[in-house]
């Protein structure tokens, strides 16, 4: 088992960081994905707002093994019906 830190950004600012420990790159990977679409769900559904979080996976020796963003966009409402 490995151990990685699974660090969240919201446009720019931290969220939180957490160790995991997990079986593989494989496994990581998918954890990764994971969290970042229930976090994001959490967090950027209902906003009106451009936005973009990240979910950031470093190993044991600080180095960067994996990295996933996802990208909220809002589009103008119409006041006229069509």
């Amino acid at each position: 088992m490995s151990k990685y830190l699974f660090e969240v950004v919201r446009n720019g600012h931290a969220l939180g960081d957490a160790w995991v420990d997990l079986d593989g790159l494989s496994e990581m990977r998918r954890e990764a994905l994971k969290a970042l679409q229930d976090i994001a769900v959490d967090e950027m559904a209902s906003s009106d707002l451009d936005e973009f979080m990240t979910v950031s996976v470093h190993d044991e020796a600080g180095r960067l093994v994996y990295s996933a963003t996802i990208v909220s966009q809002s589009f103008p409402v119409s006041q006229q019906s069509h």
